[in-house]
């Protein structure tokens, strides 16, 4: 316990704190900063340290955990060297006061409303991706995976499990990036398979601190990095809105930020967008103080830390834009931009251009997309934006035309953003090549994430802060206003809560909340009030009177606000996503040893590829998912030939869905699973309300010798018939009895052994119409045995058996063939939830218990 705290102070204080301490670039001045503000930027400075040694190592293969503490443990000699231990800061250094308690309670409400964090560690989406990405990065010390089992793979037996790369089957982001080959899980790909190098999908900052949480504390260390960043976002926004806005705005913006259930959901779900959101408003406060207050150690801090965001996120590029763009207009009030900022910033830029062109070229690609598809409009307005930024330089040169440009500037902004925010709010509606999510989108979050009344309170700030200090603010309100323009025209993402959420929760929201703040108590209270000076004229009572009943307001408002909020986020606190499935997977990979190979059913077959992820990248065991549920029998049949001369066994696990079995091919069944984890809901155009259950439904079988042919077929539906069964819904009991089951589809199939065909006659299925409710049309099915046609029947409420004859010509066909013969099940289908109400959405056709070819 001593040696993980003292590891994480090497990791998140002392580096930032020594170089906060250094005597160089007025240190007077900074130490002359409130001691929670001063404690803030040890914090956060340790953390651009880390975060660029840690991105260095692993980018030249040579992370690990214990040279990252080695190299901020040299980096502390070396200060302590360089400056000769002149490390104190000044004498009258300000004590901790009473604003320290802000923070504090700012903290003290992450650590109660952000941990538990999820066990998000399962494939499939943004989250799971993100963790196994960093948990690569602390086992293997790179950026890049070099994955044996993709390396060892015959090139022939690629096409079962890789999407081979083939023109005629790529998408046209992927034609054009010849060096994307295929997706080795949901989120990784392979970029070269002869050297088995896999790339995560995202950006490698985040990624890289999971490594480090990974180092800390193992799994649990990795979990809880993102409840870090949810307090440290938190109070980069408080500080960074006390110098913009002033202390009472920023304390009520920060606080109501804390509550807000999309900064709780994403404070315990690990994705990227917080780390975003604790480097923008850092360097954006670090900003402040070097363009404003002309303090020279910010310069290079506010470039390191919005340089930074480019190895997090690709919309980084508008902060960039806001900030630079906010450097060249400063010129019209008379501040010219800083080359301390500007250099170092560049080389921030074309490092990460470098990273995203070269190693994030599969990443990159999918985003220039985006540019390829812009209209000859968009460029337009692209070209209008240039022109009116050379405008406003060239008016720069002239005196009378820089007095008016700086004058007119900030009624403008408001009046084209109240503009556009009427427009978005209450006239868009969709359009051809627009969707109706990216149509509601600013009433959506509205709705959602800020009330109509938070909405008029946001713009009542932004008129106010715009028109009072603009100059003062600028980076801060055109960051704001560039990310609601690029978001609130298109969200560029599934509109789903809180899914959707995620493109408001690193800017938008939380500036809109700091110009609520603004709005309701950017005056603070009176200051006459608070020192207790009398008043003496009548009409200065009045006035001050007015202020403290308006301060008042605004602060009941602010409370109020924030009830409404922190209600909402009642019902997640409780909840941690996908709870108690690190100890099921544990279970899982017990199972396999480090010399045997887990074949895992494909991805349209069921989600048992979630699981696949994980147990690869995290419990290092060997996996291949399918890349079809119907993979070629032959090609499997050689590669299962020589998977067995390289592992020690090969297994399958599956739910029921990949048709893999011939006559020479056998399995014997190891064991089934079946386990719920729970799933907050996620809806579109609707509130999430409640927690779901996510349900795997598995076997695990061992691929055997071929065993004795048997004379008949029997299969009983709904136990261990994972390999013989396809788009069926999952195993079921009948009550309490033994009698096991699955529903059907519309179509539904099975595999039969070809052995059990020579001398058969009948096909016999056990079926029941489940009892389906009045005014559901009656339970009918037709049968097919290799697409010809066996019969047709209706299915009452009892399990009784249905047979089926079968022609001897077409049973020696099938007796012949090394391949399973396929019975299709076609039945007419309802749905629970339209009959009985709930929130079963399944298309049932009928029940099945048993299955004979005799």
């Amino acid at each position: 316990m001593l040696g993980t705290l003292l590891s994480l102070g090497l990791i998140v204080y002392l580096p930032g704190a020594l170089i906060f301490r250094l005597p160089v670039a007025d240190r007077t001045r900074r130490s002359r900063l409130p001691a929670e503000e001063r404690v803030f930027w040890a914090i956060i400075l340790s953390t651009a340290v880390s975060s660029a040694t840690a991105l260095g190592l692993a980018t030249v293969n040579y992370y690990h955990f214990e040279r990252l503490l080695i190299l901020n443990g040299g980096l502390c000699l070396l200060i302590a060297g360089l400056s000769r231990l002149r490390l104190r800061l000044e004498p009258k250094t300000p004590r901790p006061s009473s604003t320290v308690l802000v923070p504090a309670a700012l903290v003290v409400l992450g650590l109660w409303l952000y941990f538990p964090p999820a066990e998000y560690i399962m494939g499939g989406k943004d989250p799971g991706t993100y963790m196994n990405q960093g948990i690569q990065i602390a086992q293997r010390g790179s950026l890049v995976t070099v994955d044996q089992v993709i390396a060892s793979l015959p090139h022939q037996s690629r096409d079962l499990f890789f999407r081979a790369p083939n023109p005629d089957r790529l998408t046209q982001a992927e034609r054009k990036n010849p060096t994307y080959y295929g997706n080795r899980f949901m989120g990784f790909f392979i970029v070269d398979p002869d050297e088995g190098m896999v790339l995560g999908q995202f950006p490698h900052l985040y990624p890289v601190w999971i490594a480090i949480g990974y180092g800390l504390d193992g799994l649990t260390g990795a979990r809880r990095v993102i409840g870090f960043f949810g307090i440290l976002g938190v109070l980069a926004v408080y500080f960074a809105g006390t110098r913009l806005v002033g202390r009472p705005a920023a304390a009520a913006g920060a606080s109501l930020l804390a509550v807000h259930v999309l900064q709780i959901w994403y404070g315990r779900y690990p994705n990227s967008e917080l780390l975003m959101q604790t480097l923008l408003f850092a360097g954006l406060l670090a900003y402040a103080r070097t363009q404003l207050d002309r303090d020279r150690f910010f310069s290079p801090v506010a470039a390191t830390l919005i340089g930074l965001l480019l190895f997090v996120r690709a919309s980084a590029i508008l902060a960039i834009v806001a900030i630079v763009g906010t450097s060249l207009i400063s010129v019209l009030d008379a501040k010219r931009p800083r080359a301390s900022f500007l250099i170092p910033l560049a080389i921030f830029v074309g490092l990460a251009t470098i990273y995203l062109v070269d190693l994030m070229a599969p990443y990159t690609a999918r985003h220039l997309e985006f540019f390829r598809r812009l209209q000859p409009f968009h460029f337009s307005l692209l070209a209008l934006s240039g022109a009116g930024l050379l405008a406003l330089l060239y008016g720069a040169r002239h005196p009378n035309l820089r007095a008016k440009l700086h004058t007119w500037l900030p009624p403008t902004l408001i009046i084209a953003t109240l503009t556009a925010v009427t427009y978005g709010y209450f006239i868009r509606q969709a359009a051809p090549g627009l969707g109706v999510h990216d149509a509601n989108a600013l009433r959506t979050f509205t709705s959602f994430y800020l009330t109509p009344y938070g909405l008029a309170a946001a713009l009542l700030g932004y008129t106010l802060v715009v028109r009072r200090s603009f100059w003062q603010s600028s980076a801060f309100i055109l960051t704001v206003t560039i990310f609601a323009f690029f978001f609130f025209y298109k969200t560029r993402i599934i509109p789903e809560h809180f899914w959707m959420g995620r493109r408001f929760l690193p800017v938008i929201l939380p500036g809109a909340l700091l110009l609520i703040g603004a709005a309701a108590l950017g005056e603070g209270l009176p200051r006459r009030i608070r020192v207790g000076t009398p008043l003496q004229p009548v009409q200065s009572q009045w006035i001050y009177g007015l202020k403290v009943v308006r301060f008042l307001l605004g602060l009941v408002f602010i409370v109020l606000l924030g009830r409404q909020y922190y209600g909402a986020s009642q019902p997640i606190l409780n909840h941690v996503e996908y709870a108690g499935i690190i100890a099921r997977l544990e279970n899982l990979a017990g199972r396999f040893g480090d010399d045997d190979l887990v074949l895992i059913e494909a991805r349209a077959a069921s989600d048992m590829h979630v699981l696949g992820l994980p147990l690869s990248y995290i419990y290092a065991r060997n996996v291949l998912v399918f890349n079809s549920a119907n993979p070629d029998k032959l090609a499997f049949l050689e590669f299962l030939t020589w998977a067995k001369t390289k592992y020690r066994d090969v297994y399958f696990v599956g739910g029921g869905g990949t048709d893999l079995l011939s006559r020479e091919t056998a399995v014997t069944a190891v064991d089934s699973k079946r386990f719920q984890v729970p799933e907050y809901e996620s809806q579109w155009n609707t509130y999430p309300r409640g927690v779901r259950y996510k349900e795997f439904d598995f076997g695990i079988y061992k691929f055997v010798p071929p065993q004795a042919e048997t004379e008949w077929f029997a299969l009983d539906i709904g136990t261990m018939d994972d390999l013989h069964v396809r788009r069926f819904h999952a195993k079921e009991r009948l009550g309490t009895g033994q009698t096991t089951f699955r529903w059907t589809r519309k179509t539904s199939f099975i595999s039969i052994l070809p052995s059990a065909a020579e001398h058969s006659r009948l096909v016999t299925l056990w079926l029941s119409n489940g009892g389906r409710p009045e005014g559901v049309p009656k339970a009918r099915v037709v049968i097919y045995l290799n697409d010809r046609l066996l019969g047709t029947a209706t299915i009452t409420e009892k399990f009784l058996p249905y047979s089926f004859a079968i022609r001897p010509e077409m049973a020696e066909k099938i007796a012949k063939s090394k391949v399973t013969a396929t019975l299709k099940i076609l039945s007419n289908t309802w749905v629970p939830r339209d009959t009985h109400g709930g929130q079963d959405g399944r298309e049932l056709g009928i029940m099945i218990d048993r299955v004979e070819v005799r």
